[in-house]
């Protein structure tokens, strides 16, 4: 079941066309990992909230990474109000340690984080993600990425 959501999300991320695609963001985490404290902002401004979107998250790690799974805490604001929090494990290995991303040595695997999304408002969207394992510094995590498109039928 994994990896059919895994292709699916594949799928969806590289036959997204560039006018679907209405917000794409990346942080790069420091080579000495990322800090428990360590919050990722990703701010949207002048949302269509008309429109459905697909968000996704996308994670980059290396072979180093070593758990098979990553927890984030992501919480949304409007303006400065916090409005919903979530808190997603995301599966970067199998059973057998293989890992679920493509690459080599270096993975990169997309995460479908709403495939029906809504804006709330036409104001200023903030989704602030923080790791939520238990170690205060996570090494092998190299970037993550957010991108917010257009679902489909909807450009």
């Amino acid at each position: 079941m994994k990896k059919i959501v895994y292709i699916v999300c594949m799928l969806m991320l590289l036959c997204s066309c560039n006018n679907r695609t209405v917000y794409t963001d990346f942080h790069s985490l420091p080579a000495s990992g990322w800090h428990q404290d360590s919050v990722l902002s990703y701010s949207i401004s002048e949302a269509d909230s008309s429109s459905v979107y697909e968000v996704l998250l996308l994670l980059r790690h290396t072979d180093t990474y070593g758990y098979q799974n990553l927890w984030l805490f992501v919480d949304e604001y409007v303006d400065s109000v916090l409005i919903h929090q979530d808190t997603i494990e995301a599966m970067l290995a199998d059973e057998y340690g293989r890992w679920l991303g493509s690459g080599r040595h270096r993975y990169e695997l997309p995460l479908l984080y709403d495939d029906s999304y809504y804006f709330s408002s036409s104001n200023t969207h903030t989704f602030r993600i923080r790791q939520g394992m238990r170690t205060d510094c996570l090494q092998g995590i190299t970037e993550v990425g957010m991108i917010i498109q257009y679902k489909d039928g909807q450009e």
